[in-house]
């Protein structure tokens, strides 16, 4: 219940006028929330979510941010939530302008493709949800063809 708190702190800076101070380890796990969330919806983005692809998001999850199993789970229960709730991946991107490098911001993209070819499939939906969400990251349209390159390779696709 805490990190839903520290969660909504961090988004209400963002949202508001108002300065509201959130611990590095808030901002960490809002930061690992926003990153999740944005896998969760390209999952859903075919409207079919593959048992593959669950666990090729939960894989992407635990190889970039190093979680024990019951932390990965929690972190996924509250991205989910919070995907449920999601308005705008607006709000998303910007906490993760505000915080990530660029090297970062490539690599949600490049895990988002590699989901994507979890299935085997790519589906038209999917590509537009990238390519919107690495436009509000800044990443480049080469770099968005290079992930996907990457991705089909690593997949066999």
């Amino acid at each position: 219940m805490q990190s839903v708190i520290a969660m909504r702190k961090i988004l209400l800076k963002f949202l508001t006028i108002e300065t509201i101070e959130a611990s590095p380890t808030d901002i960490e796990h809002a930061l690992r929330v926003a990153t999740a969330v944005l896998l969760i919806e390209v999952a859903r983005a075919d409207f079919i979510v593959d048992p593959s692809e669950k666990l090729r998001l939960r894989e992407l999850l635990e190889q970039q941010f190093n979680l024990p199993a019951q932390e990965l789970d929690a972190l996924l229960e509250e991205a989910e939530a919070d995907a449920d709730r999601m308005v705008s991946i607006q709000h998303v991107t910007r906490l993760l302008n505000e915080h990530y490098d660029h090297a970062m911001k490539r690599r949600v993209v490049e895990m988002m493709w590699q989901l994507v070819y979890a299935d085997g499939e790519k589906d038209r939906y999917e590509e537009h949800l990238i390519r919107q969400v690495a436009e509000l990251l800044y990443v480049s349209h080469s770099e968005f063809i290079q992930a996907r390159h990457k991705a089909e390779a690593e997949n066999g696709s």
